[in-house]
């Protein structure tokens, strides 16, 4: 976790996402990234629904406009991939104790997925991941995936975490030249961290669906896998 306080924006509306994939979309260049966040914040009453100052709000916001705008910016070269991993974080998995049953890869510093719990996110991601010939990838950190490319390559990469996680693993990814989309946590902590499985689901049907709108909209899916509760 690398903020220095936690939040869930899981009791937001989740029209503040639409919101959010509108403005990147945009030319707004002539309106400051703090305004346009200050302005979600009272829109959507971020600060009151999450409990958390109004500043650290507008930083939630800034950085999911930052994610959202970089996604846009290379979706196009994502598109044109092939061979792709998904990146997920560790907390959001259901236990993080012994009760977990993942098994963790020294040669990667990742663990695998053993599909103990029906209602695990792990679980969930892995289903849909898996699916569409995505290799995945459970990591304690963003740090974790320069292990992963010395032994691995990918064309692209769907990351989740929370946004620092992200920038840190754009830096990573933009080294190698690999482009990504990325899902911001709604969640966040050390452990039962959440994102939304509908707009992963999304990302990682793209190219089926041939749309260009797939960022950080909320909506449901026409059709998950049976074994896939939400």
């Amino acid at each position: 976790m690398s903020y220095a306080f936690t939040f869930d924006l899981t009791k937001l509306s989740q029209l503040i996402f639409k919101d959010i994939a509108k403005i990147s979309e945009k030319d707004r260049l002539n309106e400051k990234l703090a305004n346009m966040a200050r302005n979600l914040v009272d829109k959507f009453n971020v600060d009151k629904h999450t409990g958390l100052p109004i500043n650290d709000s507008i930083t939630i916001i800034e950085d999911l406009i930052s994610v959202n705008m970089k996604n846009s910016l290379q979706k196009d070269q994502f598109l044109q991939t092939k061979k792709r991993a998904l990146f997920l974080p560790h907390c959001c998995r259901k236990y993080m104790d012994s009760r977990c049953r993942a098994t963790f890869d020294t040669a990667t510093s990742s663990y695998t997925c053993n599909h103990c719990s029906s209602d695990c996110l792990v679980h969930q991601s892995t289903v849909l991941s898996a699916q569409r010939n995505y290799d995945i990838y459970v990591l304690p950190g963003a740090s974790c995936v320069r292990k992963i490319f010395q032994k691995h390559h990918y064309e692209g990469i769907v990351g989740v975490a929370c946004t620092d996680e992200l920038k840190l693993a754009s830096t990573i990814l933009e080294h190698h030249k690999i482009p990504a989309q990325g899902i911001p946590l709604i969640k966040n902590g050390c452990s039962e961290t959440r994102f939304n499985i509908e707009t992963l689901d999304q990302t990682l049907s793209c190219n089926e669906k041939n749309s260009s709108d797939q960022r950080l909209i909320i909506a449901k899916p026409s059709h998950l896998p049976q074994d896939v509760p939400i």
